[in-house]
């Protein structure tokens, strides 16, 4: 292997660079320490791992203020040079990439690496971390190095698994491996990670991971594993091995980790008890600054597609175009709850009164260069008590898992494996009940063939998890991106009638889109290539 991967793995990473944040990353290092000082100190060693969660990306603005999902198709960013259009225009190259974490994330993996060596070294000699919490912050290390891992490996396909700090020596040892050796490693780790990571946390260390964090990144891999970009073979043991894991996630319902009685719960409180992993609870107001309409003080960046709007069911529990009730001249009426949480439509209230996103109105088409370009605006994760005029904050940390992934995992892998089963249909059932006044309308119809369950599972992970960085993964492991991100995004033209006060609603295409089957996986950067450790993904330079 050539040598210069040392440059990222090794020159690439400040050993020190511990600044202070929040709750339990609110920890300072002294620059001028020495690695001796640092992890002999029995408050900065630890804080050298705390810094680490620093690491995990929080996905609300983080691409000049759009969101993954306006690069699929859940929605446009309004802002026409956003950096994000370059994934619908086949704008990548291996030298730029606006989601390119290549450097990042091996950043992250190095430092759980020094912290692991270091924890059998200094922090043992000197016991500036207890023997007794030892095992405990060794699984952390484990779940983190796992998931860096996890988060390059989805992006990159064949990626280098680092499981030591490298030396000039040691790095000719570490080779580009295939996808499934990957998969197994990250296995071990979470294995490993599992058996001392605690069952909960305190609220000082909300952020941290607890056991469920280790199955819940199983159980996502496994997914991703079983899926047909992974899976051309169509082995169903992987699946089976996804389903047995998603089982074992399922079974962790308790008192710590369950689904909150209500959707929109989830996402107002920092830490819910359905959220098993998210980032640090930062206090800001840049989400709703970017993202409020227009005339609420907001930029209105992140407009949610009609694709998106129309994968929300109706209130009797059936898709739109199944539903006679369903009334296109009231398309926002009777609608599944999880599209009210997500969707901020015309005439919705919204601080105290009606949003307008109808030609001409305050938050309409084309009323301002960041104006709504699909006729809405996103409501998730918004705080609607946040005052942007007077500078008012909200924590907000990002949901990396959530426990409602454990039931559409659960019952995607056993209708691979079995078909629509009886406990595919009772699994689905008991996360869709909770959005439903009467839950029978919860239920799916009886009698649908495996690819029928198929579609609606696919779907219901759409409606799920909006804006939450699924739908970009899933359509890529589904293998349905070529289809799907070919598509042109829709909106919907509003017309608001004088004569007797009413809208009228028509679709129409707000951008076309462009999705190369050689973008199921990333470009690796073209700098890394050169250096002669990788072998660059097929059809990239």
């Amino acid at each position: 292997m050539n040598k210069k991967f040392l440059h990222i793995l090794i020159i690439g990473v400040a050993l020190f660079q511990l600044t202070g944040c929040e709750d339990f990353l609110d920890k300072e290092v002294d620059l001028n320490f020495t690695e001796d000082q640092v992890f002999s100190n029995p408050r900065y060693a630890p804080a050298f791992l705390y810094n680490t969660y620093n690491t995990l990306l929080p996905g609300y603005d983080r691409y000049d203020g759009a969101m993954l999902a306006a690069g699929c198709d859940e929605a446009e960013n309004s802002y026409s040079g956003s950096l994000i259009q370059l994934l619908n225009t086949n704008g990548v190259s291996s030298s730029m990439n606006p989601d390119d974490v290549w450097d990042h994330f091996y950043a992250g993996i190095r430092k759980t690496n020094i912290f692991l060596e270091k924890l059998n070294t200094t922090i043992a000699e000197t016991n500036s971390i207890s023997e007794e919490e030892r095992p405990h912050f060794r699984a952390e290390a484990l779940f983190l190095r796992a998931l860096f891992h996890f988060e390059l490996l989805k992006r990159y396909q064949n990626i280098p698994y680092a499981d030591e700090v490298l030396t000039i020596e040691s790095a000719e040892t570490v080779l580009q491996l295939s996808f499934n050796e990957v998969v197994e490693r990250i296995i071990t780790d979470c294995d490993t990670a599992f058996v001392y990571l605690p069952e909960e946390t305190g609220e000082a260390d909300k952020g941290r991971a607890i056991k469920a964090s280790a199955i819940a990144l199983k159980s996502r891999l496994l997914i991703y594993a079983a899926s047909p970009l992974n899976n051309s073979e169509k082995d169903l043991s992987k699946w089976q091995r996804a389903a047995d894991v998603a089982l074992e996630f399922l079974e962790m319902k308790g008192p710590v980790v369950s689904l909150e009685s209500n959707y929109g719960t989830v996402f107002a409180n920092p830490y819910s008890r359905e959220v098993v992993l998210a980032t640090q609870a930062l206090n800001t107001n840049s989400f709703e600054n970017s993202n409020y309409p227009l005339s609420y003080g907001g930029s209105g960046l992140t407009n949610p597609s009609q694709n998106l709007v129309d994968a929300f069911d109706t209130k009797y529990g059936t898709p739109i175009t199944q539903e006679s009730r369903y009334d296109p001249n009231n398309p926002y009426d009777n609608r599944d709850e999880r599209f009210y949480v997500n969707i901020l439509h015309n005439n919705a209230q919204f601080k105290g009164r009606r949003v307008e996103t109808f030609v001409g109105g305050k938050d309409g088409l084309l009323s301002a260069p960041t104006a709504t370009k699909t006729g809405y605006y996103i409501n998730k994760f918004i705080d609607p008590a946040v005052d942007i005029d007077k500078g008012t904050t909200t924590r907000k940390p990002w949901i990396l898992f959530r426990f409602a992934e454990a039931y559409l995992n659960y019952a995607e892998a056993m209708n691979e494996v079995y078909g629509p089963v009886d406990e595919v249909y009772e699994t689905v059932y008991d996360l869709r009940k909770r959005n439903y006044i009467l839950t029978s309308r919860a239920k799916y119809p009886a009698g649908m063939t495996q690819g029928q369950m198929r579609t609606r599972l696919k779907k219901e992970r759409q409606a799920e998890f909006a804006f939450e960085e699924h739908r970009f993964w899933d359509l890529r492991r589904w293998k349905d991106a070529e289809k799907v991100l070919n598509m042109p995004i829709q909106g919907m033209r509003i017309t608001f009638n004088e004569a007797d006060t009413t809208f009228s609603y028509q679709k129409f295409e707000v951008e076309n889109r462009y999705f190369d089957p050689k973008f199921y996986w990333y470009p690796i950067p073209r700098k890394e290539v050169l250096k002669g450790y990788v072998t660059q993904n097929p059809g990239w330079e």
